[in-house]
C-alpha cells in the first residue's frame, strides 16, 4: 500500500494524527502518478490545505506540467487567495497544453465575481481552441443568461440539447423552456414541456414547467407539475401561491382554499395565501374562515391594504359595523383608500351616525364619482338628509348620465325639479 493509500484511509476512518507524517512520505516515495491522484481526492475530501502541498510538490518536479498550476490554481482562488491563483493561471502561455483549462478556471472566477464580461471574452478565447467543446458553450449559454442575452443563450442551449438532456447537475431541457419564457414565447415553451415531459424530473424544473404551463392557461398542466412539486418538497412554499392560481382559473374554491391553507403551513408570511383563500372561504359562504385567514394575515403584515380592504368588505357583508369602523381608527385620512371611506360611510348611516357617513361620503366621491352603484348609495343617504336638495340634484344628474334607463332614480330626479 503506498503512503498516499495510507493517508487517504486514516482520513477516511477520521484518524489525523499522522496525516503530516504520511503526507511527508507519500511525497518523497509515491510515483507522480499516485500523487496526482493524492491531490485529486484530498481536494475533493476538502482538505485542501494537503492538497496545495502535493501539488505545490509536483510543480516543483515538473516545472513545465502546467496542467498541476491550473489545479493549484483553482484551489488558491476557491480558499481566497486571488491574487496568487491568477498569478499562476496568467502565467500560462498559450502554447501550453493547459491553456485551455486555464481559461476556463479564469472565466468561472471571473463569472462568480461578478465579471461577466471578462468571463465571456476568457470563454470566446477557449471557444476558438476548442470550437466544438460543450463544456465552453454551456458556459457561454449560462453567462448569457445572466446577462439577459436570451436570444444567444437560446441558440446555445438548443445545441447542447441536441446532445445532451443534462449537463453536470443542470436540466438543459429546463434552460431551453425558460430561457423561451424570458423571451416571451411562452407558447413556444408549453410545446417543449410537452415533448420533453419525461425528461422534467428535478424538482426545480417541474416548479418552472408548472409556471410556464399557468401561463399559458393549460391549468390542468399546470396543476400535475405543481402537484409533483408539492409530493416531491412539501415545503416548496413557492408552489402554492401558484397552485392556488391554478385552481382559482378553474373556480375550484375548495382546492384554492385548500391550496392557501397547505402553503401557509409551510410559510405563514405569505401575504398572497392570506388572500387568496380568504376570498375563496368567502366564495364557498365560510365567513367564518375568510374572517380568520384575513385577521391572521393582518398580524403578519397590517400595512397590507388588500387584506385590510377584503376584512372591511367582509364586515360590510356580515352587518358587523362597528368592527368595520374599528379597522380603521389608528389611520389617517392619508393612509386610507377611496373604499374605506366609502366602507366607512355605509358603517356609519347603518349606525346611525349621520353627521360621520356625510363626511366619509364626500371623502370618497372624488374617487367614485362616476361609480354608479356609489352614486345611488351616496343619492339616496343624501335624499333623507336636511337640506340637500341641491347636492341630490347634482348627484342624479351624474348618476343619469351614467344609467339613463334608471326608472326610479329618474322619477327622483323629476320630483325635485
Amino acid at each position: 500500500m503506498s503512503y498516499s493509500e495510507k493517508l487517504l484511509d486514516a482520513i477516511e476512518n477520521q484518524d489525523f494524527s499522522q496525516d503530516k507524517i504520511l503526507l511527508k512520505q507519500a511525497l518523497d516515495n509515491d510515483e507522480p502518478e499516485v500523487l496526482a491522484s493524492l491531490a485529486e481526492n484530498l481536494t475533493s475530501y476538502g482538505f485542501t490545505n494537503l492538497s496545495k502541498e502535493v501539488y505545490r510538490s509536483l510543480i516543483a518536479k515538473f516545472p513545465k506540467e502546467d496542467l498541476f498550476k491550473v489545479y493549484l490554481a483553482e484551489i488558491l482562488l476557491n480558499d481566497g487567495d486571488d491574487d496568487d491563483g491568477l498569478t499562476l493561471l496568467y502565467n500560462i502561455l498559450p502554447d501550453s497544453s493547459a491553456y485551455l483549462d486555464s481559461l476556463l478556471v479564469q472565466a468561472d472566477y471571473y463569472q462568480t465575481n461578478g465579471l461577466l464580461e471578462t468571463a465571456r471574452d476568457k470563454l470566446l478565447q477557449a471557444l476558438k481552441l476548442a470550437p466544438e467543446e460543450d463544456a465552453i458553450k454551456f458556459g457561454l449559454a449560462e453567462l448569457d443568461y445572466l446577462d439577459g442575452e436570451y436570444e444567444q443563450a437560446l441558440s446555445l442551449y438548443r445545441d447542447l440539447v441536441k446532445r445532451q438532456k443534462n449537463f453536470g447537475e443542470t436540466n438543459l431541457i429546463q434552460r431551453e423552456f425558460q430561457t423561451m419564457a424570458k423571451l416571451g414565447q411562452y407558447e413556444e415553451a408549453s410545446e417543449v414541456i410537452k415533448e420533453h415531459s419525461a425528461d422534467i424530473l428535478d424538482i426545480d424544473s417541474k416548479y418552472q414547467a408548472g409556471l410556464i404551463m399557468l401561463s399559458v392557461g393549460d391549468d390542468d398542466q399546470a396543476i400535475k407539475y405543481l402537484d409533483d412539486v408539492i409530493d416531491q418538497s412539501p415545503d416548496y412554499v413557492n408552489a402554492y401561491p401558484l397552485l392556488a392560481q391554478a385552481y382559482l382559473h378553474k373556480h375550484d374554491n375548495e382546492q384554492v382554499l385548500r391550496s392557501a391553507q397547505a402553503g401557509l403551513a409551510y410559510n405563514e408570511l405569505d401575504e398572497t395565501l392570506y388572500s387568496m383563500g380568504a376570498k375563496a372561504a368567502a366564495n364557498m359562504n365560510e365567513l367564518d374562515t375568510a374572517e380568520d385567514l384575513l385577521k391572521k394575515g393582518l398580524e403578519i403584515a397590517p400595512d397590507n391594504s388588500d387584506l385590510l380592504m377584503q376584512l372591511s368588505n367582509l364586515y360590510i357583508h356580515e352587518n358587523k359595523d362597528q368592527e368595520n369602523i374599528n379597522l380603521f381608527k389608528d389611520k389617517s385620512d392619508e393612509e386610507l383608500e377611496p373604499q374605506a371611506h366609502w366602507n366607512m360611510a355605509i358603517s356609519y348611516e347603518n349606525l346611525d351616525k349621520n353627521d360621520k357617513a356625510r363626511a366619509e361620503f364626500l371623502l370618497a366621491y372624488p374617487d367614485f364619482q362616476k361609480n354608479p352603484e356609489f352614486l345611488k348609495q351616496m343619492i339616496r343617504f343624501f335624499n333623507v338628509e336636511p337640506n340637500s336638495t341641491d347636492i341630490v340634484k347634482q348627484l342624479l344628474d351624474r348618476y343619469l348620465k351614467l344609467v339613463p334607463e334608471d326608472a326610479e332614480m329618474q322619477d327622483l330626479y323629476n320630483d325635485l325639479i
